[in-house]
């Protein structure tokens, strides 16, 4: 059993000013250069939490764009707010990761290594994340709502509290307040009291981030209708960095899982939150499993191609009578310029905006009473791509025609993305959709392991899965594993039946967990990078009988952890040469060690 260290907190007493609105607050991601923190002290309404030396978080109480001004000549770039909602709810036997929890020949487990969730938080009291000494597995909760962290020492305060008839929330006050965070940890790393839910990794210590939801003046701009949950850049951003320094204070392996995406962005890796994933992916030990998404068929993407320059395409966009306000953008493809002119559902015609970078066009409808800001990026600046960004304030129902002329068309290639689907009015959508390229980000990520789910009940696609290809045409998803009716922890000790591409990317994060037990704890790769664990899972994937490979729906397989191993096997065999084969078994050399294996299966 792994004895968790003490440490110091990551997140200090006092990091957060308990006087400013933080919770209420406007936040962005911002890139800068020069002494961000003591031009900031200069505004009273502002706040700032350096990540690196390149990158902080802003946040203002009053108008952000102030004080965006009054930092000029320090920041470089802003990223702007996208809205993650839950991969909402791969079973276990499906990835046959089972197959090595006992194996008397390869026995993993999660053993010495992190398993790092962002999500809605977790219940600490679950007998499923605790040892069998009823210690704790969790070495940390940094709980974004309460604005604290709380070490493995004070969860354990709080469990003891507990068995004593106290009030263990006195001590350590982070909840799970939906479940999904419960349940998505127990997939990847339950301990299995109840053997029916036991985790892919189930002695991986775990470490979880409580998201705190976007506040309603972020929900309010971007046009969300209804109360489903959804969080912003700036928590995911401020998970990432503590999980990862987490892995570098303990010195230990991790598998960062990030079971949300986000519906508006590029598709290309090239967002902030991306590049930031890809940066620190670099550094060994560290991996990323992101799942595409549950927006494979929530006609809220649609593309077309301009043929050249002159010509012009239209994207028809039905609003639900319910959808109040509304935000969506247009993707085009360097070196291409569009414009856009605007149909009202009455008729009423705005006709060509002309292209002017960085500054928004206001206009209203006479006839319906509705405001809309365009705002042309040309070029964005992550990406060189043209993004066009229309805000629509009181939009009326009916359908909306968008026009889009190619004022210079080399590649012609258009995409437009409207929220998660969960986020819009139930008859919100474009009407001739498009369900290629709707992976949600931050699963277009160069370095993330991204996964796709599938119905492994009966081997057949989900039409709801995120599929790829990237809009740059790279492979993405990586990997397909089950997501259908997965019986997972809920919190209190029960148990709830799950299915979507969080339930696949959670087994994917704990069959991540597995192979770096393997590879970096146990010392067979020590050398081991997130490219390399995703090579493996690659190389070991499942094929289906008639299929392409790779392909948009699975990319290159389903997850298969004997075909993982068999296949490192037969590299093993290779290096050193095979000892012996017969009908019962292998002979060969791992390391150092001489291990013989059973020709027809890992068994148990």
């Amino acid at each position: 059993m792994f004895n968790i260290e003490r440490r110091e907190k990551i997140i200090k007493p006092g990091s957060f000013d308990e006087k400013f609105p933080w919770q209420e607050a406007s936040s962005f991601v911002v890139e800068y250069q020069g002494d961000i923190e003591n031009r900031v002290k200069g505004i009273p309404n502002a706040r700032v939490i350096i990540m690196d030396d390149r990158r902080a978080i802003l946040f203002s109480s009053g108008d952000i764009n102030e004080v965006i001004n009054k930092l000029s000549g320090v920041i470089v770039s802003v990223s702007l707010n996208a809205l993650y909602t839950l991969c909402d709810i791969s079973p276990l036997n499906a990835s046959q990761a089972d197959l090595f929890h006992t194996s008397p020949y390869l026995q993993l487990d999660g053993t010495g290594v992190i398993i790092g969730i962002i999500d809605t938080g977790i219940d600490y009291l679950n007998e499923e994340f605790m040892n069998e000494d009823g210690t704790t597995r969790i070495i940390g909760i940094f709980d974004e709502i309460v604005g604290a962290e709380y070490t493995s020492d004070e969860i354990n305060g709080a469990i003891n509290a507990k068995r004593q008839g106290k009030d263990p929330y006195g001590i350590v006050p982070s909840r799970d307040l939906i479940g999904h965070g419960t349940s998505i940890a127990g997939i990847a790393a339950a301990r299995g009291k109840n053997p029916n839910v036991i985790g892919v990794a189930p002695k991986a210590m775990i470490a979880m981030v409580t998201l705190a939801q976007a506040n309603k003046s972020l929900r309010e701009e971007q046009g969300v209708y209804g109360n489903a949950p959804a969080y912003s850049s700036v928590g995911l951003f401020l998970g990432i960095k503590y999980l990862n320094d987490l892995s570098v204070q303990l010195n230990r392996p991790i598998v960062i899982l990030i079971p949300l995406g986000a519906n508006i962005g590029p598709r290309n890796g090239l967002t902030t939150t991306e590049r930031y994933l890809d940066e620190l992916s670099s550094r060994k030990g560290v991996t990323f499993v992101v799942p595409t998404g549950n927006q494979g068929i929530g006609d809220n993407h649609t593309s077309g191609v301009i043929g050249s320059t002159g010509e012009s395409a239209n994207i028809e966009l039905k609003i639900d009578p319910n959808q109040k306000d509304i935000r969506f953008e247009i993707w085009g493809s360097k070196p291409d310029k569009l414009s856009l002119s605007i149909v009202s559902p009455s008729g009423e015609v705005i006709d060509r905006i002309p292209p002017a970078s960085n500054k928004v066009t206001e206009i209203s409808f006479l006839y319906e009473g509705t405001k809309m800001s365009i705002l042309y990026l040309l070029p964005e600046t992550q990406t060189g791509d043209e993004r066009i960004l229309i805000n629509a304030k009181d939009i009326k129902e009916g359908i909306w025609i968008i026009k889009l002329t190619g004022d210079l068309v080399v590649v012609g290639r258009y995409d437009s993305y409207l929220n998660s689907k969960e986020l819009l009015a139930p008859e919100t959508k474009f009407l001739k959709p498009d369900p290629f390229i709707t992976l949600t980000t931050p699963s277009s990520s160069r370095a993330a392991i991204s996964v796709a789910y599938y119905d492994q009940n009966d081997n057949s696609n989900v039409a709801e899965s995120g599929k790829g290809y990237t809009r740059d045409n790279r492979i993405k998803p990586e990997i397909a594993a089950g997501g259908i009716n997965a019986l997972a922890t809920a919190v209190g000790g029960g148990t709830r039946v799950i299915s979507g591409s969080s339930v696949a990317s959670a087994v994917v994060a704990g069959c991540a967990a597995l192979i770096t037990q393997w590879g970096q704890v146990e010392g067979n790769d020590p050398a081991m990078y997130s490219t390399k664990i995703k090579t493996y899972l690659i190389r070991g994937a499942g094929k289906r009988e008639g299929d392409t490979y790779p392909n948009q729906d699975w990319g290159y397989g389903t997850t298969d952890m004997k075909g993982v191993f068999d296949n490192i096997r037969s590299l093993v065999n290779e290096n050193r040469g095979l000892i012996k084969e017969g009908n019962a078994y292998v002979e060969f050399y791992k390391g150092n060690l001489f291990v013989r294996i059973p020709n027809s299966s890992i068994q148990n």
